[in-house]
């Protein structure tokens, strides 16, 4: 596993531990819109992160939302992909926690004082 991918993953289960917790599509009401659903991937090397935000309301959050972020490394998953529950504004992905991604149709954001402080993945086709 890379460097790259490692903070990855150590962000992933972070965010999760901090009450955002792994979902499935059964802890939704309704499936997502189709259209909700926007990828974006940071390439470093031979490392790639894509970063899957959709939206995944349910009975007690109709703003529900998720993420799960993929790692590739020469094409290969490095570790199974984990998804973390949120809410889903129009120009953001909030953590339960309280971090905030910035979303735009090209780009998405990591906040200040986070592990991936301004790393900026570019809009991506979804894995």
């Amino acid at each position: 596993m890379t460097k790259f991918a490692a903070l990855l993953a150590a962000v992933a289960v972070a965010l999760a531990a901090c009450g955002g917790g792994s979902t499935t599509s059964a802890d939704s009401a309704q499936p997502a819109d189709p259209a909700a659903v926007r990828c974006y991937e940071l390439v470093e090397g031979s490392s790639r992160a894509v970063i899957k935000v959709e939206a995944a309301p349910s009975a007690n959050d109709a703003e529900g939302g998720q993420v799960t972020v993929y790692s590739y490394l020469d094409g290969v998953e490095e570790f199974a992909p984990e998804t973390t529950a949120g809410r889903l504004e129009p120009d953001a992905f909030v953590y339960a926690d309280g971090t905030r991604l910035s979303l735009t149709d090209a780009s998405l954001t990591w906040p200040q004082d986070s592990l991936l402080e301004g790393a900026v993945f570019t809009a991506s086709a979804c894995p």
